[in-house]
C-alpha cells in the first residue's frame, strides 16, 4: 500500500502528462529563442578546432539576448526576460571585460543597458549556483564555455557523459530556458566534411544535445567561418546539408546571404593542384577585365582579399623559381 501511495503522489505532482492533455495544447511549432535555429528549452552546442571564434560566437549570441535586441545574425529572437548568463571557464573577468569592449565598438550598447547578460566565473558547483540564480532571477538562455573544463569523467563512456548532460536537460527543462555548450571537435576533423561525429565524447554528447553546430574556418579565405548546423531536431534537412557563410573581424560575426555544401568544405585531397587551377583561374579572369571582387564571386570566395593573397602567393611562388633557376 504504501508502495501504490509512492507512485500515486509522483503522478499528482505533476510528473506524469497524458496524450491527451499534450494534444490539447495544440502545438504547431517548437518554441524558438533564435527562430528557426536555437530551440528556447533544453540542451544545444557549438563545437570546433581551436581558435576558430567559438567563444566569440556565444558571447556575441549571449549579448544579444542579453541587452534585449530583436535579432541574431539576422535570425529573430524571441526573448521573454531578455536575460542571458554566460558560465566562463578560460577567461577572467579582466580578459572578458576587454573582450566585451571589443565587442561594443560594433554594438555601440550603453552599459548601463548591458545588465542582462551575466557572468560566472567561479564553477563550483555550477549546477546548485546556476539553479539558485535562474530562481532568483530568469534567463533566456545559459551559455557554457567550455564543456571539456566541467566534465571530469572519461571522455569515451557515454553513460558518463549522458548523465553528466542529463543533470544540466533538467535544469533547463525546470527553468524553461536554453543551455548552450561549447565544445570541441577532434584533431583534423576539419579537413573532412562537417558531421555530427566530430565532436569529442561522440555519441554519448551528440545524442543528448538537440541541436549541434560545428563552426569551422574556411579552407582559403581567413575572414569567413562556417555555421553548420549537423544536428538538429526540430529542423528540416534544408538546415543540415550546407553551411551559413559568416563573416568574422574583430571578435564580430555578420552573415552573409551565401551557403556551401557541406561537402565542398572538406579539404580537397589534391589541395595544391586545386588551388593552383583556381591562380591559373583568377589569372585569366584578370586578364579578361575582371575586377579582383568579380574574381572573388567566381572562384566562390567572399572577399577580394582573399584573391589577392592567392595571386601574391603563387606569384611569389614563381618568383623564388625563377630565381632559383
Amino acid at each position: 500500500m504504501e508502495e501504490q501511495n509512492k507512485f500515486t503522489s509522483s503522478a499528482d505532482n505533476g510528473r506524469e502528462i497524458t496524450a491527451e492533455d499534450l494534444l490539447n495544447r495544440k502545438v504547431e511549432s517548437i518554441p524558438c529563442l533564435i527562430e528557426p535555429i536555437f530551440q528556447a528549452v533544453g540542451l544545444a552546442a557549438v563545437a570546433g578546432s581551436s581558435d576558430v571564434g567559438k567563444s566569440a560566437f556565444l558571447r556575441q549570441l549571449a549579448w544579444a539576448v542579453g541587452t534585449g535586441q530583436q535579432s541574431f545574425l539576422g535570425w529573430k529572437i524571441h526573448s521573454r526576460h531578455q536575460s542571458a548568463i554566460y558560465v566562463s571557464t578560460e577567461d577572467d573577468e579582466n580578459a572578458t571585460s576587454w573582450l566585451l569592449n571589443k565587442l561594443n565598438k560594433s554594438q555601440r550598447q550603453n552599459p548601463a543597458d548591458c545588465r542582462g547578460l551575466r557572468f560566472i566565473f567561479d564553477t563550483s558547483e555550477l549546477l546548485k549556483e546556476l539553479d539558485r540564480r535562474l530562481t532568483a532571477k530568469p534567463a533566456d538562455l545559459v551559455v557554457i564555455d567550455a564543456f571539456g573544463d566541467l566534465y571530469t569523467g572519461d571522455a569515451n563512456k557515454s553513460n558518463q557523459i549522458r548523465q553528466f548532460l542529463h543533470d544540466f536537460s533538467q535544469l533547463a527543462q525546470n527553468h524553461k530556458c536554453l543551455i548552450l555548450w561549447l565544445h570541441h571537435t577532434g584533431k583534423r576533423t576539419d579537413e573532412e566534411a562537417p558531421s555530427k561525429h566530430h565532436v569529442i565524447g561522440g555519441q554519448g554528447f551528440e545524442g543528448k544535445v538537440r541541436l549541434l553546430i560545428e563552426l569551422r574556418r574556411d579552407h582559403y579565405d581567413t575572414g569567413i567561418r562556417h555555421l553548420c548546423i549537423t544536428k538538429g531536431n526540430y529542423l528540416s534537412d534544408d538546415f543540415k546539408n550546407e553551411s551559413f557563410v559568416l563573416r568574422f573581424e574583430n571578435f564580430h560575426f555578420e552573415r552573409t546571404d551565401q551557403r556551401v555544401p557541406f561537402e565542398e568544405l572538406a579539404r580537397p585531397k589534391n589541395e595544391k593542384e586545386d588551388d593552383r587551377a583556381k591562380y591559373e583561374r583568377a589569372v585569366q579572369l584578370q586578364s579578361e577585365g575582371y575586377t579582383l571582387q568579380g574574381i572573388a564571386d567566381a572562384l566562390g570566395y567572399t572577399h577580394k582579399g582573399a584573391v589577392s593573397k592567392l595571386l601574391k602567393r603563387h606569384r611569389s611562388e614563381e618568383s623564388k623559381e625563377n630565381d632559383v633557376s
